[in-house]
């Protein structure tokens, strides 16, 4: 016969085992937390940790070899469709105007694809910034896949970035290093973001445009609900959106009524290249016939060097040509073979979007003029190109 007491032995030693295990795995919780930040109350490391190793794993760069293109560094494109909206935003940008996507996000209802370009010095405010307004936004959570592009000399610095606590509640207090086009040693690769946002967006139409632009009310909607949804939407059309600009800080209007009678808008580029809008025909757009439904007002004929903003199909938009970089002829070219192509171009009635700050010619950067000159011949030589791309097409840049 057993003693009384071997099975109470046996319960203790198994006891203590399990208390061992138990105090083993909380220590391994309890070191791994240290070093994690905080949202609000929430731990959100895995966010994080999926934008480092994206990071960490970059292998694909564009065609020069410069950049390291890192598509979708949330993941959060496997989980979003194009829903209601089938026409969505492409958009573009270096840390100091990613604050913009808030704005941009409440005034579109549709997905929003979004590239940011850093660099090592750079790279710790961005990468915060990208994962803040993604933790922070149900909405943008919902609606804005991120993609990142850096140099391939900056990635093992940007690999050893660290994160930073957030709190939704409180004020942002990091801040950008540059401005666009002045960003250290880089050359601000227009074309580059703008193809890849572009082929990212999961919907059928895109409109690409800047981040520092903003769209009229309700306009992915009308344009689903008037234009795609009706059967006219063609994939030969270019839908051209009118630009405007106002002050710094002024109010931004929502509806054509509100922007016609604010006496701080005026034409886009009005006072740096009046011909490369002007061929919107802006007084005539004013003055058409009021109507609630978004609707095709007018054709145009294409001349150098209109570069409207418009929504057209995804699947029949050529890509930008990524040999231009800085100032210059880096959407003229893609208008260009878009014409070469046979797109035909339609004002959109109510339609219109909005620069946050007039354009004048003494606020650009110091070597934007050279950059200019240089990119003319770049563009000389394009359409060169062009005549052998489309050897049957009667209509030239």
């Amino acid at each position: 016969m057993k003693p009384k007491c071997f099975v109470s032995i046996q319960k203790a030693i198994v006891f203590m085992v399990l208390l061992v295990i138990f105090l083993q795995v909380f220590h391994i919780y309890l070191m791994l937390q240290e070093g994690n930040p905080i949202v609000g109350e929430r731990n959100h490391i895995s966010g994080w940790d999926q934008i480092m190793r994206k990071i960490r794993d970059a292998c694909v760069t564009d065609s020069s070899g410069y950049y390291f293109i890192l598509p979708d560094i949330l993941g959060s494109r496997k989980s979003q469709s194009s829903g209601t909206h089938d026409v969505a935003v492409a958009t573009h940008t270096t840390s100091n105007n990613l604050q913009n996507l808030v704005q941009l996000n409440e005034r579109w209802q549709g997905q929003i694809s979004i590239s940011v370009l850093t660099q090592s010095h750079d790279a710790e405010y961005a990468l915060y910034l990208i994962w803040r307004l993604h933790e922070c936004h149900e909405d943008i959570q919902r609606k804005v896949i991120f993609h990142l592009v850096f140099p391939v000399w900056s990635h093992k610095d940007i690999i050893n970035t660290t994160p930073h606590e957030i709190h939704c509640d409180k004020k942002l207090s990091m801040k950008a290093h540059y401005e666009n086009f002045e960003i250290g040693e880089l050359q601000y690769p227009h074309n580059i973001l703008r193809n890849l946002a572009l082929k990212m967006v999961t919907a059928s139409f895109v409109l690409v445009m800047d981040i520092d632009l903003l769209p009229s009310a309700n306009l992915s909607s009308s344009f689903q609900a008037d234009i795609i949804n009706s059967k006219i939407a063609s994939n030969q059309t270019a839908y051209v959106v009118p630009v405007f600009e106002t002050g710094e800080g002024d109010n931004i209007p929502s509806t054509k009524e509100d922007l016609l009678t604010d006496r701080n808008i005026q034409p886009f580029y009005i006072n740096v290249c009046p011909k490369c809008q002007n061929q919107t025909n802006y007084k005539k757009w004013k003055y058409l016939r009021k109507s609630d439904k978004l609707q095709l007002a007018f054709e145009l004929q294409w001349k150098y060097p209109f570069e409207p903003f418009f929504i057209a199909s995804k699947s029949s938009l050529p890509l930008y040509q990524e040999r231009f970089k800085q100032y210059g002829f880096n959407r003229v070219s893609q208008i260009c073979e878009m014409h070469v192509a046979g797109f035909n171009f339609s004002v959109l009635n109510n339609a219109f979007l909005v620069h946050k700050g007039y354009k004048m010619k003494n606020k650009f950067y110091s070597q934007k003029d050279v950059d200019h000159h240089e990119n003319r011949q770049r563009y000389e030589e394009f359409k060169k190109v062009l005549e052998s791309s489309y050897p049957d097409s009667k209509r030239k840049c």
